[in-house]
Order: structure tokens, then C-alpha cells, then sequence
């Protein structure tokens, strides 16, 4: 058979075919025309051309810098590998022989999800198959087609030939190309997830995910969907992560067959090294979060030569680097070569991104250390670290807590070390029963550390004798100095009933006594209420003699405060110090005088899905509540702003 192209100057490209002997299964009336060796012309279509093409294999990576076009970016047009090229060795992985999961724990600003289109594009041009895109919610999905899908088949001129150029062909939950389609797809949504035939698949921000209710996790139907794909399959998941047990974490840490960590080259001593937030460092003494930022105070310092990097160091560092798997040590596809794992994870914190600055990661740390609040924690870890969340400060025991016990006996405040006053106010914290108060008298230090003492908790069973344990009773140092009660706070809603004794023991107390509201969740740690009439179920409004300020206070943030402190090392700054934890006839013979207080303590866990603390056992949790006014005490009376006193000087003769 000869096969030749016909004359140059026709419309079409003819191929003219000549064949020395017709074939059985040629038809009868072609193999007559064929059989006196006349030549027979005919002319491939033009989807016929494309198919039979021989495309150039390229990698993701370099694809991407050929053909892909970024519209909402803050670096528009061809996509420049130079700004994310940690995301080289993730895309191109991803179409590594054998690989068929990738599994990218990241943080946001890091290019992830680019890096994943980039993947399904490369593959929508050389390895075409049923494609989905699977996000959080519907308005997500819809909005990605829109904005990101859509415009990276549009303005390719690689991709653009493959659109059909219908209306229909192009909506908001399926695009239909000419040789395979491409769904959009939500989390909860069964209909969408779970009928279709899929060979290429996208979890983005799968931590995000809804599950439908009586049916499979999200993730698991929509990866249900590439089964009959087999060794043919791919699957990209991506996500910011969220707790230990989270959908991303779960996958790096279970599922993943290799997991790989980025280390970069110091351009002072050209040293490979992994970035750690250990090693970013900014001024001694500096902790306002707003100034780091401002003034781009924070830099890497090199683990091996000491030299500290700006943030174009950083970059310069980062675009050395390279993929090293954590077990095996070898470079990315050495290990993929000799190892050949089916899965693969990467892990990528915030501060290897050219978007990221290191001041940013340090604001979000210092910020977290200045306010506690355990959702910045939380922001922290997830958002910076890329690493999950959990709640270690819930995890509290009563030895380890009594291991904050000093020398001092019940009653005592400590004395002053070297002359110099260590106890700026005593406070207390009341919890409110139906039939008696619960307290703790704690002494704080002035000053940010808010190292603090207990100096006694206990039982009162009426107004008087609380008033009596508060305001008469004074309160000494081992040197005989005497410390009295600066103010307390107490719960206006303890018991049904109290809150109007309350309100009245409060007007009387001259500002000192300050009535308590928790809340679960506030703007703001603290806000007031102005409460000018008694509680009356019948509605008669009697006057409260000079009014109360209501305290309506968030109890998580205070409750995190107070989980913080109690984890401080005895002896480290802001230590939670408690008495001497000693065994008096009656009181505490099955564990000393602080049992039931360490009991108490130990009675509320923190619960990370639902952002709140928890009593899960419904164990009695007075003395945690007292502790908590206590704080609040504090955070009342501007304790932390306090400046502590300054050594006297020593006396010359």
C-alpha cells in the first residue's frame, strides 16, 4: 500500500492511496475500484486531524508556563512558575507514572488550587477523560465556572479549540468540551456527587466539605465515582486543614504513601534547610503584633550560618528548594522512581509563599499570644502552619494541676522577693447557688505576665459571710504585710431566684462587687449593660437604689485565658500559682484542702468543632467558674497594664 498527499494547491489536505492487493475487509465496491491500481483520494475531517497529531508530551509545569492564562490574580497573564516554585514538583507529581492521589495540606495565598487547574488542564490537552470540580457549596462552584474554569479554557489558545462554542455547552455546573465534559460539583449534594463516571478528579478545600445526611462523606462519594477507572483514575485533594481528624490531615497523615516537606537554600551559605516558624524571628521585647507588620520587622534567621533573611532573601531561598520525603529522605522523584507510591502528600505552610510575608506569620502568632483567644490559635495553626488545631488545654488532670502548688499555707499572700512588692490587687470570683456562694481569692502581679496566686477558695453561705471573707477579713504576707480585696465579680444568674439578692449585695457594695453574665460567644470580651430596675416576673419595675453595670462577659475567651495559664510551666512567667495543697482535720482528707478545687478545675473540656467549652460528664465546675470571674476581676481593674514596681536602691552609709 502506498499512501501519498495529493497536490498542494487544494482546499483540503487529500490523501491519495494506491494498494497492490484489495484486503478481505475492504467493501466489495472500494476493493474493485482499488483492484486495477487505480488511486483512490480522500480527506481526514478535521477532529480526525487533531486525533491522529502527535502532541509533544510536556509536563504541568512547563504547560502551564506555555499555555495557561490567570485572570484573577494579582500577577495577571501567563502563569510564571518563578512566583510559586514549590508547586513545580506538586504539579508535575501529579503526572508521575503510578501516581494516582496528590494530597496538598496548604495554606491559603500558597497558589494551591491554581496548581490544581493547571493539573486538569494540561490533562484536558494531552490525557482527556470525564472531569470534576468539587467545592464546599453550590455558590462556590458556580462561582469558580464562572470566573476561573471558564476563562482558563478561554483565553488558552491551546484550550480554546476544545470549547464547542454552544450556549448550552457552557454553564454554570457542566462544561461540555468537544472530546470529554467537565462537572461542577458541591459537598452535601448527592445528585451531584454521586451518578456520574469520572476519571479526573478535584476535592478543593475539602476540610470545608458539608456531608449529606444518611449518606457517605462527601469525599468518599465523589471519589466513589473514578472506580471504574481503575489504575487510570486521578484525584487531586487540597485544603487549608482544621483538626486532627479532618478530611486533609486525615489523607496527609493515613493515607498518603510519601509525604513531602520543602527545603530551601540559604542564600548566605547555601545550606538546605526546612523552614520552621522557630527560626522567624523579630525584635527582643517586641510583642505589639501591629508594629511587627507595619514595620516588617520579622526575619528568617539560617539554621546553619546564622544569616537572617528579608523577605526577598526568603524568595530568593525558596526558589532554590526542592521536595525531600520525610521518611526516605530522597528528593521528590528519586523517591517516586524508586519507590513508585500511588498517593502522595505535600505539606506547605505560609511562609515558603512569595505572597506571604514573615511579618504577616509573626503579626498572627503575636496576636494569638496577646489576646488568647483560642480562635486565633486556631488561625494560627491552620492558616500559617497549615498544620490542625487541637485542644491540648482541655486535656488537664488534677496531679498535674496540684503540681502548681507552692509552699505557702491557705490564707497567705506572698511575700515580697528583695524588697519588691510581687502582689499588685487581691480579687475574687463568686459563683452564685441557690443555696450558698462558692469563691476563690486569687492575688495577682502587675504587668503583661499575670503571674497570679491563690490565696484561699471556699464555701459561704450567705451574704454576710461572704462580705465578711471579702471585705473585713484582711489578708497577710509572711512579713505581716496586709492585702485586703480589691473588687470582685460575681454571677448574677446562678440560681433562680438570685439574681435580684445579687443586684441588691451589688448597689451596696460601693463599685467593689461587679455582677457577672456568661455568654458563649461576643465581639468583644467584655460589654456593659446598664440594669436600673429589679427582675420582676409580674413586670413591676422597682428601682435598684444608684443602679448595677451588668457584666455580660464571653466565657470562651476567658475560659481559654484561664486553660493557657493553667498550662504555664511552675515557675515560668505568668504562673497560675495555687497554696499548699495540705490536710486539715475535715477538710480534703481523701487529697489535701485543694481536692475538690482540682476536681472542680478539671470538669470543663474544650470542644474544637463547636468553638465552645463543654461539661460532657456534668461534673460539679464551681471553683473553674470562680476562677474565671476572677480573671475577669483582673481584666477589670486593668491589672496587666500595671506597672510593676522598680528595685529600691541600696542604701550607702
Amino acid at each position: 500500500m502506498t499512501i501519498r498527499p495529493s497536490t498542494p494547491n487544494r482546499k483540503k489536505a487529500d490523501v491519495s492511496v494506491r494498494l497492490a492487493e484489495a484486503p478481505s475487509w475492504l467493501p466489495k465496491g472500494l476493493a474493485r475500484a482499488l483492484a486495477g491500481g487505480s488511486p483512490y483520494r480522500f480527506a481526514f475531517s478535521k477532529a480526525e486531524r487533531i486525533v491522529m497529531r502527535r502532541q509533544k508530551w510536556l509536563p504541568p509545569s512547563q504547560w502551564a508556563e506555555r499555555y495557561r492564562m490567570v485572570r484573577m490574580s494579582s500577577l495577571p497573564g501567563l502563569w510564571q512558575n518563578v512566583f510559586t516554585p514549590y508547586l513545580v514538583g506538586v504539579m508535575d507529581a501529579a503526572r508521575f507514572p503510578g501516581v494516582e492521589v496528590v494530597i496538598l495540606c496548604k495554606t491559603p495565598q500558597t497558589g494551591g488550587s491554581e496548581a490544581a487547574l493547571n493539573v486538569l488542564a494540561q490533562m484536558i490537552d494531552l490525557s482527556p477523560g470525564p472531569a470534576m470540580v468539587v467545592f464546599p457549596d453550590e455558590i462556590t462552584a458556580k462561582e469558580n465556572a464562572k470566573d476561573r474554569i471558564l476563562p482558563m479554557l478561554q483565553d488558552s489558545r491551546h484550550l480554546r479549540g476544545y470549547l464547542s462554542g454552544a450556549v448550552d455547552d457552557a454553564s454554570s455546573i457542566r462544561i461540555n468540551l468537544k472530546h470529554m465534559p467537565i462537572y461542577l460539583g458541591w459537598s452535601g449534594s448527592v445528585s451531584r456527587l454521586g451518578n456520574k463516571p469520572i476519571r479526573i478528579l478535584v476535592l478543593d478545600e475539602l476540610d470545608k466539605y458539608q456531608n449529606p445526611r444518611k449518606e457517605a462523606t462527601s469525599e468518599s462519594l465523589a471519589e466513589k465515582r473514578t472506580i471504574s477507572w481503575k489504575e487510570r483514575k486521578f484525584i487531586f485533594k487540597l485544603s487549608t486543614p482544621t483538626t486532627e481528624d479532618g478530611p486533609v490531615w486525615t489523607a496527609y497523615t493515613e493515607e498518603a504513601h510519601a509525604r513531602f516537606e520543602y527545603h530551601v537554600i540559604c542564600p548566605c551559605c547555601g545550606a538546605a534547610q526546612l523552614m520552621r516558624f522557630d527560626q522567624i524571628r523579630w525584635p527582643e521585647g517586641e510583642r505589639d503584633p501591629e508594629k511587627v507588620l507595619a514595620g516588617r520587622l520579622a526575619v528568617y534567621q539560617c539554621e546553619h550560618c546564622g544569616g537572617q533573611w528579608s523577605d526577598a532573601d526568603r524568595d530568593r531561598a525558596v526558589r532554590k528548594g526542592f521536595w525531600v520525603e520525610k521518611a526516605s529522605g530522597l528528593e521528590l522523584f528519586a523517591h517516586l522512581h524508586q519507590h513508585r507510591p500511588v498517593k502522595i502528600g505535600f505539606h506547605l505552610p505560609a511562609w515558603n509563599s512569595y505572597f506571604v510575608s514573615l511579618s504577616e506569620v509573626a503579626h498572627a502568632f503575636l496576636k494569638w499570644k496577646k489576646t488568647t483567644r483560642l480562635e486565633d490559635l486556631k488561625n494560627f495553626m491552620n492558616q500559617y502552619k497549615a498544620e490542625p488545631w487541637k485542644e491540648v488545654r482541655a486535656e488537664r488532670q488534677e496531679d498535674g494541676l496540684l503540681a502548681l502548688c507552692d509552699m505557702r499555707p491557705r490564707g497567705v499572700v506572698p511575700a515580697p522577693l528583695s524588697g519588691v512588692p510581687r502582689v499588685a490587687a487581691l480579687v475574687a470570683g463568686v459563683d452564685t447557688q441557690a443555696k450558698y456562694f462558692r469563691y476563690v481569692i486569687r492575688a495577682f502581679a502587675p504587668g503583661d505576665t499575670e503571674e497570679s496566686w491563690l490565696i484561699q477558695c471556699g464555701t459561704a453561705p450567705t451574704f454576710e459571710s461572704l462580705s465578711q471573707t471579702l471585705w473585713r477579713n484582711v489578708y497577710r504576707d509572711a512579713e505581716g504585710n496586709e492585702y485586703r480585696v480589691s473588687a470582685c465579680v460575681i454571677d448574677a444568674m446562678g440560681a433562680p431566684g438570685r439574681t435580684k439578692q445579687v443586684y441588691a449585695w451589688c448597689a451596696q457594695q460601693g463599685g467593689r462587687a461587679m455582677p457577672f453574665k456568661g455568654e458563649q460567644k461576643m465581639a468583644t470580651p467584655v460589654s456593659y449593660s446598664p440594669i436600673e430596675f429589679f427582675p420582676d416576673a409580674k413586670g413591676s419595675k422597682i428601682k435598684i437604689p444608684g443602679g448595677v453595670l451588668l457584666r455580660r462577659v464571653d466565657t470562651t475567651f476567658f475560659k481559654g485565658d484561664l486553660a493557657e495559664k493553667l498550662s504555664v510551666t511552675p515557675g515560668d512567667p505568668g504562673t497560675f500559682w495555687l497554696h499548699a495543697n495540705t490536710v486539715q482535720q475535715g477538710i480534703g482528707e481523701m487529697g489535701g484542702i485543694l481536692a475538690d478545687y482540682a476536681k472542680e478545675m478539671c470538669a470543663e473540656v474544650f470542644n474544637p468543632e463547636k468553638l465552645i467549652w463543654e461539661n460532657p460528664h456534668q461534673r460539679p465546675n464551681h471553683f473553674w467558674d470562680c476562677e474565671v470571674m476572677a480573671l475577669v476581676c483582673a481584666w477589670e481593674l486593668g491589672i496587666r497594664n500595671w506597672e510593676p514596681p522598680e528595685p529600691e536602691p541600696a542604701h550607702t552609709e
